[in-house]
C-alpha cells in the first residue's frame, strides 16, 4: 500500500487495486485535486482500474468543477466502480443528488455503512 497526501486529501492505494480517498477536513475539493488523484494512483499502479471508497474527515464539499470531473468519462479510464461513504444525514443527501444529476460514468453509489460499501466495491472490482 502506498499513501499519498495533499493539502486537499490523503489517498491510500492498496495493491489489491482499492482506493481509500479521503477529503481533508474542512476542504472543498477542487477540479485539480480530481486529476492530481488519479495521475498518483496511476504513477502507482500503472495501466490498473481501481475501485474507490470516498470519504471525508469532516464535512465532504466538492465545486461544480470537480464533480464534472469525477463524473466524467475522460478521468474514470482508470476506474471500475466509486463507492461515496459518509453517516451525515446532509452528505447523504448531496451525494444523491450528485449521482442524479451529474450521472458518473462508471457505477457509483453512496453508502451510509462502510463495511456495506467496501463489499459492494469488491462485488464491481470481481465483474
Amino acid at each position: 500500500m502506498k499513501t499519498f497526501e495533499t493539502p486537499s486529501f490523503k489517498m491510500h492505494v492498496h495493491d489489491d487495486l482499492l482506493i481509500e480517498f479521503i477529503v481533508k477536513k474542512d476542504v472543498k475539493l477542487q477540479e485539480k485535486d480530481i486529476w492530481e488523484s488519479k495521475q498518483l494512483s496511476l504513477d502507482y499502479l500503472p495501466g490498473k482500474k481501481f475501485v474507490v471508497l470516498m470519504e471525508s474527515e469532516g464535512y465532504m464539499d466538492a465545486s461544480a468543477d470537480a464533480r464534472r470531473a469525477g463524473a466524467s468519462e475522460e478521468y474514470s479510464h482508470h476506474v471500475k466502480a466509486v463507492a461515496m461513504y459518509s453517516t451525515k444525514l446532509h452528505e447523504s443527501i448531496l451525494g444523491k443528488l450528485y449521482l442524479q444529476v451529474s450521472k458518473p460514468f462508471v457505477p457509483t453509489r453512496f453508502f451510509d455503512n462502510r463495511e456495506k460499501a467496501l463489499a459492494w466495491l469488491r462485488e464491481q472490482q470481481s465483474k
